[in-house]
């Protein structure tokens, strides 16, 4: 067999990554590896359809979305729930906050804390970015039926529920 045969042989086969030609047909089952590239396609997307055109960043975003879906919510019942420190998340809450999309209203019973809410702003901009990136996922991930779309879904909402497990585990 030629060097060009072998080449395009090796280029051909389908246990390569999905990012190049390098092979990794050990690293299938490894779960970690699979959702690290998975995750690899999910900011390409998520970068395509709405971080290059608006600027806010996928925690940005994220952010908005829990904010949106948990009115009222703190920084710090974010950052636990993102894994985040508390002072990071003040940060991120400053640069969201100059944006003009979030009020931090002051806590009636305690005076440390805020309340957080969308503004109108925040509310058109993290529902215009969530049609963006449903539809971008849609075309994107077309080799999936809309079954196996929900399907996915719901199997990494439990692997990241996991972490609570994990939490666990390591505290003892």
């Amino acid at each position: 067999m030629t060097d060009n045969v072998r080449m395009a042989h090796k280029r051909a086969r389908p246990d390569t990554a999905p990012g190049g030609n390098l092979f990794e047909v050990h690293l299938k089952p490894v779960l970690g590896y699979q959702i690290a590239q998975a995750s690899v396609a999910a900011d390409r997307i998520y970068d395509v359809a709405v971080g290059r055109k608006t600027d806010l960043h996928r925690l940005e975003y994220t952010i908005l979305m829990l904010v949106r879906e948990n009115p009222g919510c703190t920084a710090s019942s974010l950052a636990k729930a993102l894994n985040v420190s508390t002072p990071n998340m003040t940060l991120w809450l400053d640069r969201i906050t100059g944006k003009g999309m979030v009020d931090r209203i002051p806590s009636e019973a305690d005076r440390r804390s805020n309340h957080l809410r969308l503004t109108k702003q925040g509310e058109q901009t993290v529902v215009q970015a969530t049609l963006a990136i449903l539809k971008a996922e849609e075309a994107t991930l077309s080799v999936l039926s809309f079954g196996e779309r929900a399907i996915l879904a719901e199997l990494l909402h439990k692997v990241a529920s996991c972490r609570n497990a994990i939490d666990a585990a390591d505290a003892d």
